[in-house]
């Protein structure tokens, strides 16, 4: 049975993110078990992102010149693989290159998979903002089982066995591509020139710039608040899948209605609403007495992730011409990598100096430089849209 792109993107998303859900809590302390210190689990995130982001790009260029579809299906194959060697292997080198082969697959499917969504939704005719934050709030739902799910399989089965469960789950969302159509098969002329320079200058290039520091502080999220949790609050497997559960729920909403709402007043207040709330949530995590209040300001999430991600997404596709969508989505992708190469090792060595409570807070302090740079440049008011793909 043939499923329309839109739908089939959905169900990729939910299973995919289901799949992340149930593990990504658990990263951390994958690593830590293996005797890594603070400063060489963000080592081990720093060299995941640094070899996810250029293979992010490399593949999300060779999309534009040989279609989406086909790398999807190899990239969700190879992450679906990755995770099952972390259940088989406990060497801690060999796990670490395992982690890293896992993130350049995931990175590079998730590249592919938004600029076929993008291509699907100008296909249809459906506005970036919303159509596109309907797609990712499907990941979202996926998530909050995910995450609750990883809770009670690590309580009950031990680590690993996690891993090939959701090697399982990602395997099966290779199916979701069963009979779709190339999304672009054939180059349109934009009626403008634009280089491959230009993606890196300009409001495509300072997009990536925020983008950046943006995940240098969700870095501090995404490699040690597990940490922080169990070993700082006293928190339980279970309270901190909760807590990846409650950023995932909290970003639903989000992801609908700031989507939709970019599309009627701009995407660039958004964006810097956005922004606007890491200082915030880095403070509460840092000040948070107890595992509950920790819990509580990860809602925040909904801004710092499911705001910031679909209504950057959006944006970068108005000023991104069709032809060039895949290579600047994986810079997009690279540019999360970067924000993990800086801030992974950067936060783990301050924690490692001090506590992960001084590294949080250090974060928030370094989460104004984005929101002060924002602020100025979306000032301006003259920005190069490309619009939606006409049907022929």
């Amino acid at each position: 049975m043939k499923t329309t792109p839109i739908f089939a993107m959905k169900l990729w998303n939910l299973l995919n993110s289901f799949a992340l859900g149930v593990t990504f809590p658990f990263f951390s302390i994958i690593l830590e078990r293996g005797g890594l210190t603070p400063s060489q689990i963000g080592l081990a995130f720093t060299v995941g992102n640094l070899a996810g982001g250029l293979f992010s790009y490399y593949i999300g260029k060779l999309s534009d010149r040989i279609g989406r579809l086909k790398m999807l299906v190899s990239m969700t194959l190879l992450t679906g693989l990755s995770f099952m060697l972390l259940f088989v292997e406990s060497q801690p080198l060999v796990t670490v290159m395992i982690f890293t082969l896992l993130m350049m697959g995931g990175g590079a499917a998730s590249t592919i998979v938004t600029a076929y969504s993008i291509d699907a939704l100008d296909g249809a005719r459906i506005s970036r903002g919303s159509g596109f934050g309907a797609i990712s709030m499907v990941g979202a739902v996926g998530w909050v089982p995910g995450t609750l799910a990883g809770g009670v399989l690590v309580s009950v089965l031990g680590l690993r066995p996690v891993f090939l469960f959701a090697g399982v789950i990602i395997g099966l969302s290779a199916l979701t591509c069963y009979g779709l159509a190339e999304s672009r098969l054939e180059k349109k002329d934009d009626g403008v020139s634009f280089s491959s320079r230009g993606l890196l200058t300009g409001p495509p290039g300072f997009l990536l710039t925020i983008i950046t520091l943006a995940f240098v502080a969700d870095a501090s999220i995404a490699s040690f608040f597990s940490l922080h949790m169990i070993n700082s609050l006293g928190a339980s497997p279970l309270e901190v899948s909760a807590a990846f559960a409650i950023m995932g729920l909290s970003e639903i909403p989000a992801m609908i209605y700031l989507g939709k709402l970019s599309d009627k007043v701009g995407r660039r207040p958004i964006l810097l609403l956005c922004l606007a709330a890491f200082p915030l949530r880095m403070a509460l995590t840092a000040l948070a007495g107890d595992s509950t209040v920790a819990i509580l300001a990860q809602t925040l999430s909904s801004l710092t992730f499911g705001g910031l991600y679909v209504v950057s997404i959006a944006y970068a596709s108005d000023i991104v011409p069709e032809s060039m969508r895949g290579a600047y989505m994986g810079l997009y992708a690279a540019t999360i990598r970067l924000g993990g190469i800086i801030g992974g090792y950067l936060w783990g060595s301050i924690a490692e100096a001090s506590s992960y409570a001084a590294m949080f807070l250090y974060c928030s302090a370094f989460s104004l430089v984005q929101v002060f740079l924002a602020g100025i440049a979306f000032r301006r008011k003259r920005v190069v849209v490309f619009p939606a793909r006409a049907e022929p």
